[in-house]
């Protein structure tokens, strides 16, 4: 059964976590968010090396290279919620973190001596951060499903030229872009074939010659996460940096993986959860015909209504990742780390929003925090991990049994990803 003990371990990272958010994150979260340049509103320079200091920004980085050596999903989602509490933006230090952990400790994608030369520099620089590139300006919900036309998929390419790849194209909308010192780059080895027979994954140093960055995106919430264009003019990549074999394909790949939708869930219930705590205290202290709004039946069952709301998806994402982090005894439930992921972002935003009805003028001030939660909510219902909408149309696919089949004659999708519990890069 599952156990709602946290261990020891987990409590103390709870509480580094949430400290760390009360001290560090929601006192600079507004001034940051406000910013009209969004290059400027960017938490990088004003706390990584402060996460660091403390010991979260390499939690998932394995002992043995000098990490914290956190390797269950658990843990990080209760980490991600606690840091979301303080800012929902100020979540990708994890999963830069948990990202170049996967990605260089996996015995398929990399290898030992990889993991040997990058490891270390990413604990040892407390301003080291990775990114990874999917997202291209005609391609995005395609790569999620993803559609094996040859007109489909990524753009970006990379041809080989003797020892080199070499590297044309944008992607958009990607995370830590500026900062991060590599990026993990879905390209097209051959564009005369689909993506599941001519995709690739480059591990591309962010330093090399032809690469740069475009426009940062204006975004309505998340402001705190820099997102921004990558483009690529002829940049030649060493081909040491291809992560698996060439050509392998994004199922392949993703397959590999273990994705992060269930911390970035996490991170949904702790952006809401602080709206609550913000409402309670409000309708406590507010005081209308005679009595604190809590006491008037419209508003406190509403309150009764966000904290079911947030209750219901924190057990869902919770025991969603502890059944990944079970896999070894439980078989594979694909369907549900994608439809927990969706239900946790549809969940934020109805509690945000009956938070703003709770505060009522007060709650669309920009003063307040109220209306950002609830941007930084909607914003990543529309854009985490292909959207909702996505989400739940590969939880469709997989629930039917149509991903993953032997037989390609019974798959929507042409040799269609491996929806497991390895996927959400």
């Amino acid at each position: 059964m599952f156990d709602y003990t946290l261990t020891d371990e987990q409590e103390r990272w709870k509480k580094l976590a949430h400290d760390f958010a009360r001290d560090e994150i929601r006192p600079i979260s507004l001034e940051l968010d406000h910013q009209e340049d969004p290059a400027k509103c960017a938490y990088m320079p004003h706390l990584l090396e402060k996460l660091d200091k403390v010991g979260l920004r390499c939690m998932s980085i394995p002992k043995e290279y000098g990490g914290g050596g956190v390797d269950d999903l658990l843990t990080h989602c209760i980490v991600g919620e606690e840091i979301s509490w303080g800012d929902r933006g100020a979540t990708g230090w994890m999963l830069s973190s948990t990202k170049i952990t996967h990605l260089l400790t996996s015995d398929v994608l990399s290898t030992k001596e990889m993991a040997d030369e990058w490891l270390p520099q990413y604990v040892n620089d407390p301003t080291f951060m990775i990114g990874t590139a999917t997202t291209e300006p005609d391609s995005g919900s395609e790569n999620q499903l993803p559609y094996n036309g040859v007109d489909g998929g990524y753009k970006v390419t990379a041809i080989k030229d003797g020892d080199d790849y070499v590297v044309n194209g944008k992607k958009h909308f990607i995370s830590n872009v500026g900062y991060a010192k590599l990026m993990f780059t879905f390209v097209r080895t051959n564009p005369n074939v689909g993506v599941e027979e001519g995709a690739s994954l480059l591990m591309i140093p962010m330093d090399l010659p032809g690469i740069s960055m475009g426009k940062v995106h204006n975004k309505l919430g998340y402001r705190l996460n820099q997102n921004a264009e990558i483009i690529f003019e002829n940049a030649r990549v060493p081909s040491k940096f291809l992560m698996g074999p060439e050509n392998c394909g994004v199922s392949y790949i993703r397959k590999h993986l273990r994705g992060d939708a269930l911390i970035n869930a996490a991170g949904q219930i702790g952006t809401a959860r602080a709206a609550y705590e913000a409402s309670v205290e409000f309708a406590k202290e507010r005081v209308q015909s005679g009595r604190p709004i809590a006491e008037h039946q419209t508003i406190g069952v509403k309150l009764v209504d966000m904290y079911t709301k947030l209750e219901a998806a924190r057990n869902f994402v919770y025991y969603a990742a502890w059944r990944q982090d079970m896999r070894h005894k439980f078989p594979p439930d694909p369907p549900m780390t994608l439809s927990a992921s969706a239900f946790a972002h549809e969940i934020s935003c109805d509690v945000t929003r009956m938070a703003m009805e709770i505060h009522a003028g007060r709650g669309v001030q920009r003063e307040n925090f109220i209306e950002k939660w609830f941007r930084d909510c909607h914003n990543m219902l529309f854009s985490s991990d292909g959207g909702n909408n996505m989400k739940k149309v590969r939880a469709m696919y997989s629930l039917l049994g149509h991903w993953g089949e032997s037989d390609p004659s019974h798959n929507p999708v042409v040799k269609g990803a491996d929806v497991s519990a390895g996927d959400g890069l």
